[in-house]
């Protein structure tokens, strides 16, 4: 007998992203010291405990927003230019993953922590699925006759 495959919503790679805004009180500096050096850390731990494939924190200071602006002014101000201070990046298979680790006390106690640095204004959130194309500079998940690897749109776009 041959084994149903497995479904879609267990094999795509999800991405979540969670943009975050810094209390107003805390420097640019203060923040991305509390993220990286009391935050970071344990939060990484916690996700692989709980089936995250990926964790990682971008980093948008002003200066660097600053200079995204102005790329954007040259080419005639196409873009919207995000001003959130860090987005977290999630990788995982299936919601049940994401939910495991929400639930997790651990987690919701690093959570109730994050009042101090993180405004709770504004925050954004997407979902969706990852197709990489470039990985360590070489062309990936492209078959010989130039299509992609992935499945179809209509696969793909199964809820998660």
């Amino acid at each position: 007998m041959i084994e149903p495959a497995e479904p879609i919503q267990k094999r795509r790679l999800l991405r979540m992203t969670v943009a975050h805004y810094r209390q107003p009180h805390v420097s640019e500096e203060d923040f991305h010291r509390w993220v990286t050096e009391e935050h970071a850390a344990r939060a990484a731990k916690l996700h692989a405990k709980n089936g995250i494939e990926g964790f990682s924190i971008y980093f948008a200071p002003k200066s660097f927003r600053d200079a995204t602006a102005e790329i954007n002014a040259k080419r005639g101000n196409p873009w919207v230019v995000r001003d959130y201070d860090a987005q977290v990046e999630f990788l995982f298979r299936d919601l049940e993953t994401f939910y495991k680790g929400a639930a997790d006390p651990d987690f919701q106690a690093l959570q109730a922590e994050e009042a101090p640095f993180i405004s709770g204004i504004h925050a954004e959130i997407s979902i969706g699925w990852v197709e990489t194309y470039v990985s360590d500079g070489t062309v990936v998940n492209i078959r010989e006759d130039g299509k992609p690897n992935y499945p179809a749109f209509k696969e793909l776009n199964a809820t998660p």
